[in-house]
């Protein structure tokens, strides 16, 4: 009887393993594959990296997508997750004087906090030491160069 029992423990958790992860994973494969069906040139799409920009040319394999205008990028299709339209995108633009102003002020104070260096004789020394006009090799022997046998 004890059989049966491991038997019907192992059947569950193979039945709980294809709920949990193979059918989710054949439901995604399923969704990736419509979106790859739906696209067409001049469709606005978001790739894995985060990059929003606008099919050019598809191919099998590739897609050329344009990301601002004038830049192209060649990407192979399973790089696009997702197709989007031009009001889903989170960026939005802001008004320059908004922005400016208080960050402005902001870093002009983290600015002032700010240690400020002196010019010691060793910062003079290395001034001095760059106007060298044979700079030292690194891979030549530190060793004065014999002189010649009289």
């Amino acid at each position: 009887m004890q059989g049966w029992g491991t038997l019907l423990l192992v059947g569950l958790l193979i039945v709980g393993l294809y709920f949990m992860m193979i059918r989710p994973a054949k439901r995604q494969q399923q969704a990736q594959q419509n979106l790859m069906n739906a696209l067409s040139v001049g469709d606005r799409v978001m790739l894995n990296s985060g990059v929003y920009g606008t099919i050019r040319h598809l191919g099998d394999r590739q897609a050329i997508i344009e990301i601002s205008p004038g830049v192209d990028l060649t990407v192979v299709r399973r790089a696009i997750v997702k197709s989007v339209q031009s009001d889903e995108e989170d960026f939005e633009y802001a008004d320059s004087a908004e922005l400016d102003a208080p960050a402005g002020a902001e870093a002009t104070a983290e600015l002032e906090n700010w240690p400020v260096l002196e010019e010691s004789d060793g910062a003079a020394a290395a001034e001095a030491s760059t106007d060298d006009p044979q700079p030292a090799d690194p891979a030549s022997p530190t060793e004065p160069e014999p002189t010649p046998d009289k």
